[in-house]
């Protein structure tokens, strides 16, 4: 590739947007929202401190030495690739961390950013500045590749960069070496979901791996190492690689810097899946209008996006070997849902066992409609001769407020002392006016 073409290339047109793009080119709207994520991400990687994929995560970082970043919850600073990855598998860890364009991006991208962010002692404004962008590269990596999906994993092919867009940020690089990154972070994108049909960690170990991935290929690009121009639309590029296809790929830059697509992120109210919370949620409008005797019910069908049902995982069935697998079941949330369980509580998943919930997922059918029906996800349930139904646009419900994220925040840090959560929701509140970000650090470390 020539220089002139090296221009045109889509790496060379992200490089210069993310290069050029500053804290005054955000909206209050988006500042606002970027602090909403920061607080919904902290929150989630709290409450999954003593589960055994981070205990993991954490003892793998344990052999190494030296650094400034911080992990929550372990005193003692590392890396910040080491930071990177374990706090992203805590945020991911109880599948309750937010969405965007198919990919759990908070999770990618905020732990990045911290950790990057920490080591450079950059300001409040330059880490929301990072965040907003890495957000918005993750999303334009999927709509350059729509057909990724189911084959691969967005969170990890498309989340990688992410991490290391933030991190390019944070970092000060030029452009020439925000493209660089990109590129290393296309090479390095790896993923795909058989995990979710077996309930196994290697689909939470990903995520920590694809934002450690995008904060190294940050740090290989400031010390020199190169990468294709065409990494994206190239014959032999990424999306060619992941989508078989690069005829999307114009997409990636399309509208670039009219808005920000961090606007657009939802949020999950309940620790399942993504792709099951719209179900569940009808289904308890249901529940709450005809109280539902289960035993009486005779039949619930479910009808969803074709993408929605060949996600991996959405059609599990017992035996559920782990509380991953029922959580992103199709038939077992909503089964539980129409029980009456708790289904916002992440402990409750753990009782893989439900005798009832069980035998009500057995009565579960789950279709593709039409595609002419968009995003439209209907649940029908056959109870004693009688037909109910309630539908909704999948995601609908899931757009986060400040209210919605503040309720959320308190819900899962309760039994955090009030100091300490004082602390943190005020750090967060004035996130844009802090110099730097090592008072909030030392309290997410003593957490």
């Amino acid at each position: 590739m020539d220089e002139r073409t090296s221009a045109q290339s889509l790496s060379h047109k992200l490089g210069n947007f993310i290069h050029k793009t500053r804290y005054e080119d955000l909206t209050p709207q988006t500042v606002q929202i970027c602090k909403g994520r920061l607080l919904d991400c902290i929150a989630t990687a709290i409450t999954s401190q003593k589960l055994s994929v981070p205990s993991i995560a954490r003892k793998f970082c344990q052999t190494t030495h030296g650094g400034s970043s911080s992990i929550i919850g372990l005193d003692k600073p590392v890396s910040a690739i080491d930071a990177a990855f374990v706090n992203a598998v805590l945020i991911n860890g109880t599948t309750h961390d937010d969405f965007l364009e198919k990919s759990h991006v908070g999770a990618v991208t905020i732990p990045a950013a911290l950790a990057v962010g920490e080591e450079m002692g950059s300001h409040g404004k330059d880490i929301l500045t990072s965040i907003a962008l890495g957000y918005e590269l993750v999303a334009r990596v999927f709509l350059g590749g729509p057909t990724m999906l189911p084959r691969f994993r967005a969170s990890g092919v498309a989340g990688v960069f992410g991490g290391a867009t933030a991190s390019s940020k944070l970092m000060n690089l030029s452009s020439m070496e925000i493209q660089n990154a990109l590129g290393l972070a296309a090479m390095f994108a790896s993923g795909f979901g058989e995990g979710f049909h077996t309930g196994t960690m290697d689909v939470k170990l990903n995520v920590g791996w694809a934002s450690r991935s995008g904060v190294s290929a940050a740090q290989l690009a400031k010390l020199g190492a190169n990468s294709a121009a065409s990494i994206f639309e190239g014959e032999s590029g990424f999306f060619k690689a992941f989508s078989n296809a690069n005829e999307n790929s114009g997409f990636m830059v399309q509208d670039l810097g009219k808005r920000f697509m961090i606007d657009d992120t939802v949020y999950k109210e309940r620790p399942v899946c993504i792709f099951v919370q719209t179900h569940v949620g009808l289904a308890i409008e249901l529940l709450q209008q005809h109280q539902f005797d289960a035993k009486w019910i005779e039949k619930i069908t479910i009808e969803v996006p074709e993408a929605t049902l060949s996600n991996p995982g959405f059609k599990n069935v017992a035996p559920f070997i782990s509380p991953l697998k029922a959580r992103i079941s199709a038939g077992f949330t909503i089964a539980a849902a129409l029980l009456n369980r708790p289904v916002d509580s992440y402990e409750y998943y753990e009782n893989t066992g439900d005798a009832e919930v069980l035998g009500l997922a057995t009565k579960v059918a789950l279709s593709c409609h039409d595609k002419d029906e968009g995003d439209l996800v209907k649940v029908t349930i056959d109870y004693q001769g009688k037909t109910f139904t309630a539908s909704g646009r999948e995601m609908d419900n899931l757009k986060p407020s400040h209210k919605k994220v503040l309720s959320k925040f308190d819900r899962l840090t309760q039994h955090i002392d009030t100091p300490k959560r004082e602390q943190i929701l005020e750090a967060l509140s004035t996130f844009e006016n802090l110099e730097n970000i090592k008072n909030l650090a030392s309290v997410l470390r003593s957490i």
